[in-house]
């Protein structure tokens, strides 16, 4: 995934990232959504403590609306881990590749993410609703 902006993650994200993949054999690596997950948090990511992360910026559950430039449709998402993921009740997992593409983005960012059928797509982060460190829950 070829990205514009700096990802930042918090602290507990990207341990509960890491932690997902070293419980997979072969650290997730037959997950290619997971192995990328991994990858970027490892090696990418500015990691900070869930209490300094601005609030303008995508963490694990937070709910945000976002833009595919293609099409001009916007979306409202809450971004979860794989377990609570639920399309009806527009809750994505992070190791889709929207999911992906805005996890430690900020609001205004632009990431480039490729859908399951190949097909590049640019997403832009229109606004953060919500934001779990920034409504004080550090351990969500």
């Amino acid at each position: 995934m070829n990205t514009q902006t700096p990802l930042v993650v918090t602290e507990l994200d990207a341990a509960r990232i890491r932690e997902m993949g070293a419980r997979l054999p072969g650290a997730g690596r037959g997950l290619p959504g997971l192995r990328d997950l991994v990858d970027r948090v490892t090696g990418e990511a500015d990691i900070v403590p869930g209490r300094r992360i601005a609030a303008d910026v995508v963490t694990m559950n937070s709910t945000v609306s976002f833009r595919d430039e293609a099409t001009g449709l916007v979306h409202r998402v809450t971004l979860v881990y794989p377990q609570d993921a639920s399309i009806g009740d527009r809750r994505i997992s992070v190791l889709s590749p929207v999911g992906r593409g805005l996890l430690g983005r900020h609001a205004g960012a632009q990431a480039e993410v490729e859908m399951p059928d190949g097909e590049p797509r640019s997403i832009r982060v229109l606004e953060i609703h919500y934001q779990p460190e920034a409504a004080g829950e550090f351990d969500r």
